[in-house]
C-alpha cells in the first residue's frame, strides 16, 4: 500500500474510534463533524475525504456494537448448548440486558440514528449492519427452534422476532425510566417469567 492509502486507512479507524467514545460518553445526538476533526487531529475536510458522512461513521460504529452484541451472545449460547434450551433462552435475555446497561448510548444509537440513503454509502456500510442485526436472531432460533418443531405453520423466524420485541420492550422502557416500565431489578426475574410462561405454552400437551 502507498503511504496515501495508509494514513487513510488509519484516519478510516481513528475516527470510527473516535466516534465510538463520543456516542458512548455523549449519545449519538452530539456528534459533530468538527469535534471528531479535533480528536483524530485532521481537518473537517479531510473526514470527507474518508467517509461520505456523518451517518457513514455512525453505522461503522453501530456495526461495531452490533458485533459487540453478536459475540456475547455467541458465547453465551455456546455455554448452554447442552442444557435446557429455554434456559439458553433466558440467559440470552439477560445477555442482551448487561449489555445496554454497559453500552446504554451505543446501544441507543442502534434505534435513535436514522438508516440513510444505502446508495451514498460507498463502502456498503448499511448493508453490513442490516446483515448483522438479522444475524443476532439466529441466536434466539437455535434453542427456540426446538420447541416448534414440527409445526411449520409457525415460522420460527417470526417468533424469535416476537420474542425479541417483548425482550427489548421491557429492556427499553425500564432503562429509560418510563412509567410502563419496570425497576431494574425486577427485569431479570420478568424477563425469565416472560420466556418461561411462553415456552410452557408451547410445550403444554393439548387435552
Amino acid at each position: 500500500m502507498s503511504k496515501a492509502s495508509d494514513r487513510k486507512e488509519a484516519l478510516h479507524g481513528a475516527l470510527i474510534q473516535a466516534a465510538e467514545e463520543r456516542i458512548a460518553a455523549h449519545g449519538v445526538g452530539k456528534l459533530r463533524a468538527r469535534d471528531l476533526a479535533a480528536d483524530v487531529k485532521c481537518s473537517v475536510g479531510a473526514i470527507y475525504n474518508v467517509f461520505a458522512d456523518i451517518d457513514a461513521i455512525i453505522l461503522h460504529v453501530s456495526f461495531r456494537t452490533l458485533q459487540r452484541i453478536d459475540d456475547a451472545m455467541e458465547k453465551t449460547g455456546a455455554e448452554h448448548r447442552d442444557g435446557e434450551p429455554v434456559t439458553c433462552m433466558v440467559c440470552l435475555a439477560w445477555t442482551y440486558f448487561e449489555l445496554v446497561q454497559d453500552n446504554y448510548n451505543l446501544w441507543r444509537a442502534l434505534f435513535d440514528h436514522t438508516m440513510p440513503d444505502e446508495s451514498a454509502l460507498s463502502d456498503g456500510i448499511g448493508k453490513q449492519v442490516t446483515y448483522r442485526q438479522n444475524a443476532l436472531f439466529q441466536h434466539i432460533e437455535k434453542p427456540l427452534g426446538t420447541y416448534l418443531t414440527g409445526n411449520e405453520d409457525v415460522p420460527v423466524k417470526y417468533v424469535a422476532r416476537s420474542l425479541f420485541a417483548s425482550v427489548h420492550g421491557i429492556v427499553s422502557l425500564s432503562m429509560e425510566g418510563r412509567a410502563s416500565g419496570i425497576s431494574m431489578d425486577a427485569v431479570p426475574e420478568q424477563l425469565e417469567f416472560l420466556l418461561r410462561t411462553f415456552v410452557a405454552g408451547l410445550v403444554k400437551p393439548a387435552p
